[in-house]
């Protein structure tokens, strides 16, 4: 069986290194990380109701006046992944009952064939990008709490990171990142210019990552950041 070996890896990570790096952020959906309320009946065989947005982290079924608050999974059952909701034949819900469903949203993961964020703000060229080794007494660190030390030469793990300015999305709310190789800017626009609108990209290039999480709410006060380290 052939092996992809370390020096591979290293030369691969080394041929990443010299393209075009940007990071790209957006909003992604709204409805991510919220909670919301919907009235409906249950319907259908089995009884059940589908919420309007998926995956979901958390459900409380209540009459639609709110004075009655059913149990889980004693009442009704619920799926995380499809959102949907379906009454148990054996529980105090009445047939056909109209409830009050507060949801609590989780976010989708990007699934492996995406190519694009679902909802771009614009894109900045990475501040840095550069060969790393582990070390726990590194000075680079990365939120997953490991520590890092730039290599004099090319290694496995690329340690890339960006910092975007503060006018930059300063009104949006930002709930996506990511690692786009050779994006092609518009014609007419300087090279040397580091952020991209959408407006300003002829091609968005290659999505080479792409991450979820928690709402960040822009402020024109402060510079946002974003570090990752890539091993191939």
């Amino acid at each position: 069986m052939a092996i992809l070996v370390t020096s591979g890896r290293a030369a691969l990570a080394a041929a990443l290194k010299a393209r075009a790096i940007h990071f790209a952020w957006g909003r992604g959906e709204p409805w991510w990380n919220t909670t919301g309320e919907v009235t409906a009946p249950f319907a259908g065989s089995p009884q059940s109701i589908t919420l309007p947005h998926a995956p979901v982290a958390g459900v409380e079924v209540a009459s639609s006046d709110g004075s009655i608050v059913y149990a889980s999974p004693a009442d009704y059952t619920w799926d995380a992944l499809s959102g949907r909701i379906t009454r148990v034949i054996t529980g105090s819900i009445p047939a056909g009952a109209t409830v009050k469903v507060t949801a609590t949203y989780g976010r989708p993961d990007p699934g492996s064939g995406a190519t694009a964020l679902l909802d771009e703000v614009g894109r900045r060229v990475a501040n840095s990008v550069e060969h790393v080794v582990p070390d726990e007494n590194g000075l680079l660190q990365t939120a997953d709490g490991n520590r890092w030390t730039i290599s004099p030469v090319p290694t496995r793990h690329l340690y890339l990171s960006v910092l975007f300015e503060f006018a930059e999305a300063a009104d949006q709310v930002i709930r996506e990142m990511g690692i786009f190789i050779n994006t092609v800017r518009a014609p007419g626009l300087p090279a040397a210019l580091p952020y991209l609108a959408p407006g300003d990209i002829l091609d968005p290039g290659t999505a080479f990552l792409i991450d979820r999480f928690a709402p960040i709410i822009r402020s024109p006060a402060t510079r946002q950041g974003f570090t990752f380290v890539v091993t191939l």
